[in-house]
């Protein structure tokens, strides 16, 4: 469909993308082009419902091979044009949104399962798989990639690439960059980088780390080889009232660095609780649910789970048995979806998933707590937070806030709620900690690479440059370059 807002030098490269992909892949009508301006970022959606301008893309193309993502590539170099990759659109850090006379490529059409190898068991895959249809697919053969985020249903292999995503299984199995074990990927330049054929090598630097996690600013993601296991034997269940917070994590500290392997281990504050667990589990109680689980052998099972109830029981917590955990599992996903999540307009809210060493995170923890809720009262703001990322060495968690007394003026919502993320980033960093465990940087968190980085975001702008010296992929995101 041809928008009639088109110039003749954008009508001749949309003529261009149409020789590549077929009419049928290239989208320019004013819907589409809106819906490659948003993601599930506060500001864009608040944008978008509240008739503010957002950037607009020239155009929507939609490959199906490589071989097509080349081409588009080579055209926007020629033309100077900025080239947006998409999957998805599900993050909530502008990381996809489009900027003005932008080309999206968005990979859904990518979506091919292109080999599965029970010997190894690998799977090799286009980045445009819905990552719930990969799953469906290896679940029939009896394997699982062990991926389970929140946008499971929405999201897309590509994407979590992209931001090196973790899912609600990652104390075990680990984040994207443990699941991959090659990549192929299409350089700014055109050319193709295909890493080495193993996940653990000495041939030099292993050069895909460069591109899992770097949300589409050195190049396309292609193709990627991903590590599967067997369905497990059994999973088991339980759930623990901690007296507290502190408590509770040092309950999971103990779990994780003990060696138990939990696949599934959860702690939420009072607040979320009561917040979450309560009005949509019927987990009612008084202080910090943990909820654990742990798969594989079922003889090993048995001995995981006794192990960490004693561990557990020792330290404070109540053994408040399997049921609340598996109605958690077999309802996962229930959270995220209407009508229970309650999060969105005309409320203003952000989730600022943080991960911090043992030794720290509590202190990040409390001061976000403490510069939400005081630092912003006048407002009404809100905060609860859940853990569920964890490792030997620290773990992750969830920070969120909502303020439901939103400025009627545009400029002073935006300028309150880039004071709250402000705030709560700093104490963060200023405490040893990371401003991002999984959702990625995006356009919402580039500004303070610079300053968490320091001398050291030199290397970052130097791979730009010397990869993408046009500046064409995704410019403004990861604080490389204006959006």
């Amino acid at each position: 469909m041809r928008d009639s807002g088109l110039n003749p030098i954008q009508e001749r490269v949309c003529n261009e993308l149409r020789t590549i992909v077929g009419v049928e892949g290239v989208l320019t009508d004013q819907a589409e082009v809106d819906c490659a301006s948003v993601d599930f970022w506060w500001i864009t959606q608040h944008a978008l419902l509240q008739g503010s301008c957002l950037p607009k893309p020239l155009a929507v193309v939609y490959p199906t091979s490589r071989e097509e993502v080349v081409r588009i590539v080579a055209l926007c170099n020629r033309h100077r044009l900025p080239l947006v990759p998409r999957g998805g659109g599900a993050g909530n850090c502008g990381g996809s949104t489009a900027i003005s006379g932008a080309i999206v490529l968005d990979t859904k059409r990518m979506d091919k399962i292109l080999e599965l190898n029970e010997k190894s068991l690998t799977v090799r895959v286009q980045p445009g798989i819905i990552q719930k249809h990969l799953e469906e697919y290896l679940n029939a053969r009896g394997y699982t990639m062990n991926h389970l985020p929140a946008s499971f249903t929405t999201s897309t292999l590509g994407g979590f690439i992209g931001t090196n995503g973790s899912g609600i299984l990652s104390s075990k199995y680990g984040k994207v960059s443990d699941m991959v074990h090659q990549i192929e990927v299409v350089l700014p330049s055109g050319k193709v980088f295909r890493s080495l054929p193993v996940r653990q090598h000495s041939t030099g630097p292993d050069y895909s780390r460069l591109f899992i996690g770097a949300e589409g600013t050195l190049g396309v993601v292609t193709e990627a080889v991903c590590k599967i296991y067997a369905l497990p034997e059994r999973r088991a269940f339980s759930t623990f009232l901690m007296p507290d917070l502190h408590m509770g994590i040092e309950g999971g500290r103990r779990v994780m660095q003990d060696g138990l392997q939990p696949c599934l281990m959860r702690l939420y504050d009072e607040k979320d609780t009561r917040h979450t667990l309560a009005r949509e589990y019927g987990i009612e109680q008084e202080g910090c649910v943990l909820l654990l689980g742990f798969d594989g052998l079922e003889r090993i099972v048995e001995v995981q789970s006794e192990i960490a109830a004693e561990l557990l029981c020792k330290g404070g917590g109540r053994d408040l048995g399997e049921k609340p955990a598996r109605n958690w599992w077999e309802n996962r996903y229930k959270s995220y979806y209407p009508p229970n999540y309650l999060v969105g307009e005309p409320w203003m809210w952000d989730v600022m998933d943080t991960v911090a060493p043992y030794e720290k995170v509590e202190t990040i923890y409390w001061g976000m707590r403490a510069v939400v809720e005081e630092g912003f009262s006048e407002v009404g703001a809100e905060f609860h937070a859940h853990f569920s990322h964890w490792y030997d060495w620290g773990t992750s968690f969830y920070p969120t806030f909502i303020v439901k007394h939103v400025p009627k003026d545009y400029a002073q919502s935006v300028q309150l709620y880039q004071r709250i993320v402000e705030s709560c980033v700093q104490i963060s960093i200023r405490n040893g900690g990371a401003m991002n465990e999984h959702h990625g940087v995006g356009v919402k968190l580039g500004r303070f690479m610079q300053e968490i980085y320091g001398e050291g975001f030199e290397l970052a702008e130097a791979v730009k440059n010397g990869l993408d010296p046009m500046h064409i992929m995704n410019p403004g995101k990861l604080g490389l370059g204006e959006w």
